[in-house]
């Protein structure tokens, strides 16, 4: 469950298929500097252009040996193998490395809060920064992105990803940035907001979220999966995914849109979201995906 904190380096990652740049110290106006881990395919070609596929917690993304956990997601091979084999389009990869000291408040959405009883906050101990780390990632990261790469820079061919809370600031983007995002792959959503200082009860919390998306995600208007396993700390999640589930397909929203798996014996853990990776890809990325 390493990825639920923040994550250190131990090394600069490194990859064995298609190519890595890391910009250190990438600076904003809205949150602290950090390092942006840029993927491109092995045969990137700069006459060609690319969808943009961006990923929390940047730092766990393509090589164990660089987490001090040693686990990693295998980004780029899941990608190089998808890619050559034509299930994919060909995307970039941009890995955006977690802010360690306030890894929870940057994945948390801000504007939840308006549906909590008695305008309690969300938590006593951090305030969320949700909307400011988007607005990094959309005024800031995006733009420089689409000036440095080859890429193509509109709605339909930009998508965004993450696990546990990089799962719920996932959704979240989705809501706030319906312009800018076609898609997004939540995977263990921490659709909880479970902390040890919580404020208001867990049904209050899950309740905000689940209204949350109801009111700002019209059926269909883009891409989402979701997935959770039933070890760790996803079995916590159960009750809030099945609300959210429900919540989505009274709503109308269709398979070719909606996608949710449940996956029995995993954990909340790299390993198992490597293991299944290739399938929220393909759902966003696939040639085939309706948008």
């Amino acid at each position: 469950m390493a990825a639920v904190v923040g994550v250190k380096a131990r090394r600069e990652p490194q990859v064995s298929k298609g190519h890595l740049d890391n910009i250190t110290n990438f600076q904003s106006k809205y949150v602290p500097a950090r390092t942006i881990r840029v993927w491109t395919p092995a045969d990137y070609d700069p006459q060609k252009r690319y969808d943009v596929l961006y990923m929390h917690d940047g730092l766990a993304l393509f090589d164990a040996k660089a987490v001090w956990h040693l686990q990693e997601w295998g980004v780029d091979e899941a990608m190089d193998s998808l890619i050559r084999l034509g299930r994919i389009r060909p995307t970039i990869v941009v890995g955006i490395d977690n802010n360690e000291k306030n890894r929870a408040g940057e994945y948390c959405p801000d504007d939840i809060a308006q549906y909590l009883p008695e305008g309690k906050p969300i938590y006593k101990s951090f305030k969320p920064t949700g909307n400011a780390y988007l607005r990094f990632i959309v005024e800031e990261l995006k733009p420089y992105i689409d000036s440095a790469y080859s890429t193509y820079p509109e709605r339909e061919h930009t998508w965004i990803m993450g696990s546990s809370c990089g799962g719920l600031i996932s959704s979240y983007a989705l809501c706030k940035y319906p312009n800018i995002f076609a898609g997004a792959a939540c995977m263990s959503t921490h659709c909880t907001l479970t902390y040890f200082d919580d404020q208001v009860p867990d049904k209050d919390r899950i309740k905000a979220y689940r209204t949350y998306l109801k009111e700002h995600l019209p059926a269909n208007s883009a891409l989402l999966y979701m997935d959770k396993g039933d070890q760790t700390v996803d079995m916590t999640y159960d009750k809030a995914q099945k609300a959210i589930n429900h919540t989505l397909r009274a709503s109308g929203w269709d398979d070719a849109h909606f996608c949710y798996r449940y996956f029995p014996w995993k954990s909340h853990m790299e390993s198992d979201w490597r293991a299944r990776l290739p399938e929220p890809l393909i759902f966003l990325l696939g040639n085939e995906t309706k948008k």
